[in-house]
């Protein structure tokens, strides 16, 4: 009986030193900060606007998803040591309900003294609207998916 309790103990330390594993790299491959989307809204009766700056912690594409209202030109844009560059291939219409993927430079071109550097859509409305509707969806500096890629 005494060999069939160790037994149990050695199989139970096992499970639960495989459980402790299990849940460190859980934590471990959780999605970074900068991979959750923000919501931005942009008001066509201004001619351009920028969302939030936001931590670009790797060198993936920047993630758009439009929502609703009319289509609008986006760009990423960088900025390391305060300074504000484009890094984006031009300029995108991205249409509402597309989820998409802009191609950038941001974390390649980080400098020694900006190892983390941010990023940020510039958008731009395409044509003069009479009515305030605004263009809303979520962004990302970091995408995790593949999605319709621009640039």
């Amino acid at each position: 009986m005494r060999k069939g309790k160790m037994k149990n103990s050695i199989v139970t330390i096992a499970m639960a030193m495989m459980l402790s594993v299990t849940a460190v790299v859980g934590f471990g491959t959780n999605a970074k900060a900068s991979s959750e989307d923000s919501r931005y809204a942009f008001s066509n009766v201004n001619e351009h606007g920028d969302s939030s700056w936001r931590d670009k912690e790797t060198n993936t594409k920047v993630y758009v998803h439009p929502c609703s209202g009319p289509t609008i030109k986006y760009w990423v844009q960088g900025k390391n040591q305060n300074n504000v560059i484009y890094y984006s291939y031009g300029d995108f219409r991205i249409p509402t309900g597309t989820k998409g993927s802009i191609t950038n430079l941001i974390w390649e071109n980080r400098t020694q003294g900006c190892n983390i550097p941010k990023a940020n859509l510039h958008m731009e409305r395409g044509q003069t609207n009479s009515l305030p509707i605004d263009t809303t969806g979520y962004w990302s500096p970091d995408s995790i998916g593949t999605y319709t890629i621009y640039g």
